[in-house]
């Protein structure tokens, strides 16, 4: 029939590396997208930043940023292709699921001592541990095996628990290991957070021409290659260091199991965030299904893909632009959360396709938000010798509730799945309110809506930017110390799902 010959002819786009007719449809999301980005970030307002940094600060944060972003490309270049590499082997969605549900618990288990270990035995010794354990993953991808998916699962879930948790506690004790201001910290969330996002979208592209040309294992080739490269920088160019050496394991878990018990600051702001990022991992299984069964043609994953990342690009602004104005860090955690859960919920409602997929770019803006003000707010609040422990830790019951939702995946609605995700944002939302009920005795957010016109405003040319640089930084002035003051001053951010 007519219908089955033009379905081939698009499909011949992922197998034969031709655009079909349906590719374009994406293509024109991206552009838009992409011109939508550059507009906003001509038209943000800009900050003046008059902080001089030495020749070695600038050494050290390139040494960090560029390990740190091939390393996260690699991560990156599995996301548009692993569910659907999963599927072209001919498992269904159930077994599927279990893969997943593989992947996560075995990051639950791991995130219960990997913290641990790494603040008493190096941090650069598992982050070098995350290369290898990675490289296996991927390089087990080229079964269709289940079994040997499922120990390919078993090492990518033990490396996502290093990736957030290691990585960022080595810069953090560097930074203060070698005695520079903490202020000067925030240019190296920016600099990740920027990044991240445009690697995230190349790295997308790249996937995208890569299973075209050569297969849909091909982007996880290219994700080794990357691995390789970026574990002998990061072992010639990284010194090691530790958390605190002179306790156990055991201890060290005790501790940071005490810092969480005994501090509801941090016990709130760890549910918050680890309640987000629940939600987004389901997000990351459940787009690709979500988006196949609601289009009655094929869908370009990897246009899609690095349309999200754009998106994530886009957020970045907005959290540059919002602080710009004086917003405060943890009251802009609160509308992100809220915007997020907001998003979500329509496709518990709505099964069109264009309106799903809109609603998908809105989460994605958020996720861009997300990442450093969550950066951020750890920086300001979460114990730094024991703060890769604290971190793991926290993501125990997030890998879990991550667990139970994959668990019934296949044998729900897409739509019901979506519901879940949105309880747990709208739980996140929840929590967050009471951390900034705790942290600064205020939960008055008009104030801060008034901002978010003001922002608005001077990238749509309403003006509205003179007024802003009267207002308070309410961050400052809600927690006076310099860590806090140096992440009012963050500027730019934006990172993605990764796993």
């Amino acid at each position: 029939s007519v219908q089955d010959k033009t379905v081939a002819v698009s499909r011949l786009s992922l197998d034969g590396g031709m655009i079909g007719a349906f590719d374009l449809y994406y293509i024109f999301w991206f552009a838009l997208l992409a011109g939508l980005v550059y507009y906003v970030r001509k038209k943000a307002k800009s900050v003046q930043d008059k902080t001089v940094v030495t020749e070695d600060f600038k050494r050290f944060q390139r040494s960090y940023v560029v390990i740190f972003l091939i390393l996260t490309a690699a991560d990156w270049m599995q996301g548009p292709y692993l569910y659907a590499l999963y599927s072209s082997y001919g498992h269904s969605a159930k077994s599927i699921g279990r893969l997943f549900i593989l992947g996560f618990g075995t990051a639950a288990l791991c995130s219960t001592f990997v913290g641990s270990l790494a603040d008493k035995y190096g941090r650069k010794k598992l982050c070098q541990a995350f290369c290898v354990l990675l490289f296996l993953s991927c390089t087990l991808k080229h079964s269709s095996s289940f079994s040997l998916l499922a120990l390919g699962r078993i090492f990518g879930g033990a490396s996502t628990s290093i990736l957030f948790s290691s990585f960022e506690s080595w810069m953090v004790h560097q930074h203060i290991f070698l005695s520079y201001p903490d202020n000067w910290m925030r240019s190296t969330f920016e600099t990740v957070a920027a990044g991240t996002g445009v690697v995230a979208m190349i790295s997308g592209l790249v996937a995208t021409f890569a299973a075209s040309h050569f297969g849909r294992v091909a982007p996880f080739d290219v994700a080794m290659v990357l691995i390789c490269f970026g574990m002998l920088l990061l072992s010639r160019a990284w010194p090691e260091n530790y958390g605190d050496r002179d306790i156990s394991v055991v201890q060290t878990l005790e501790n940071s199991y005490e810092s969480i018990r005994g501090d509801p600051v941090i016990m709130l702001l760890g549910l918050s965030q680890a309640l987000f990022e629940a939600a987004m991992y389901v997000f990351v299984v459940m787009w690709t299904p979500t988006l196949d069964s609601s289009s009655s043609t094929p869908v370009s994953h990897g246009w899609v893909f690095s349309s999200f990342m754009l998106c994530i690009i886009l957020g970045g602004t907005v959290y540059k632009q919002y602080l710009a104005f004086g917003g405060s860090v943890e009251k802009l955690m609160l509308f992100t959360c809220g915007v997020a859960s907001i998003a979500l919920a329509i496709p518990t409602m709505v099964q069109e396709h264009n309106i799903q997929l809109c609603s998908f770019f809105v989460f994605e803006v958020c996720v861009g938000v997300f990442w450093p003000t969550a950066s951020s707010l750890r920086s300001m609040y979460f114990p730094e010798e024991t703060r890769a422990s604290v971190m793991a830790t926290l993501r125990v019951p997030q890998n879990l509730l991550i667990m139970l939702v994959l668990a019934v995946v296949g044998q729900i609605e897409h739509w019901i799945v979506f519901l879940l995700s949105f309880l747990f944002l709208a739980g996140s939302t929840v929590s967050q309110w009471y951390f900034i009920k705790l942290t600064t005795g205020e939960t008055d957010v008009i104030e801060e809506l008034g901002i978010v016109d003001e922002a608005i405003s001077e990238i749509t040319g309403g003006g509205g930017g003179a007024s802003g640089k009267d207002k308070k930084m309410s961050l400052a002035a809600d927690v006076g110390d310099d860590a806090a003051k140096a992440a009012s001053e963050l500027e730019e951010g934006g990172i993605p799902a990764s796993q």
